[in-house]
């Protein structure tokens, strides 16, 4: 038996990612094109109507697509929406959205034997009234594995860290370098709501959050692998990324993390938990 997970696109040209055991498979968001996220589900021999749902984390287009959606509605893949997602996912796609077969997210629910939790982070705008984090776990020889995400969060509060406690594999959004963000092309009210609480999450504070959620950790192999996601190509880079996290944690004492950059349009290395 196994837990295994890939992201398959991360970044506001579209975002993917896929968690699979022996009995479910689940898609994380749909923002990426049809043809990309079956020509990659292919790669891992993973066939689109064998998916068991989709989760979304929020209505944004770079988490559920035009594409995408056509990609769910054509392999009739059960997608979990929350009530105030599907709202704000109908006001951009009407009709289509309906063909779906939605199913409504609560805060705790199962697929198969994948366990999930749903917690509200701190993103939207005019478009988005509600974002979502989750935290995945299954057991695997009587022991419990726990994947944690969130991609899309402005600030990060001990609510959310308590529900990223004991990850094994996080994913977190680590969006902006500040001078970067001041010196771009961007708007001033982009700026603005990026800097905001309910914006995006720079480095320095992804690296904090990381750091805390290690530190209260006590699972064996706790963030063992750690994605930096959502890497804005205007305000940040990779590099600058993986650089700004691994000072502030190696300041407090941390060096036993795999730290990974999740990409555009390139998949992540695959993380299988046996």
């Amino acid at each position: 038996m196994s837990l295994n997970f890939c992201i398959l696109a991360s970044g506001s040209s579209g975002n993917c990612s896929v968690i699979w055991t022996e009995k479910a498979t689940v898609l994380i968001d749909c923002g990426c094109s049809a043809k990309y996220i079956t020509e990659n589900l292919g790669v891992l021999s993973i066939v689109p109507q064998n998916l068991t749902a989709a989760v979304i984390t929020h209505a944004h287009t770079d988490h559920i697509s035009t594409s995408g959606l056509g990609f769910l509605r054509k392999n009739n893949i059960p997608v979990y929406l929350h009530e105030d997602a599907f709202e704000d996912a109908f006001r951009k796609y009407d009709r289509k959205i309906e063909e779906c077969i939605s199913i409504p997210l609560y805060e705790n629910f199962k697929i198969k034997d994948i366990f999930v939790e749903s917690f509200d982070v701190y993103h939207k705008d005019e478009n988005v009234s509600r974002t979502f984090g989750f935290a995945f776990s299954s057991e695997i020889n009587a022991r419990k594995y726990k994947i944690g995400y969130v991609t899309d969060t402005g600030r990060i509060c001990k609510k959310i860290i308590r529900n990223l406690i004991d990850s094994n594999i996080l994913v977190l959004e680590s969006n902006y370098n500040r001078m970067m963000l001041d010196s771009s092309f961007r708007s001033y009210d982009n700026k603005k709501w990026v800097l905001s609480d309910w914006g995006h999450l720079a480095n320095e504070d992804a690296a904090r959050a990381i750091a805390e959620i290690k530190m209260l950790s006590a699972g064996r192999d706790s963030l063992k692998y750690v994605f930096l996601a959502h890497i804005s190509s205007h305000h940040n880079t990779h590099e600058l990324a993986l650089k700004t996290v691994k000072e502030i944690l190696i300041s407090k004492g941390i060096s036993d993390i795999k730290l990974f950059t999740a990409r555009r349009k390139q998949r992540c290395p695959v993380i299988r938990i046996r």
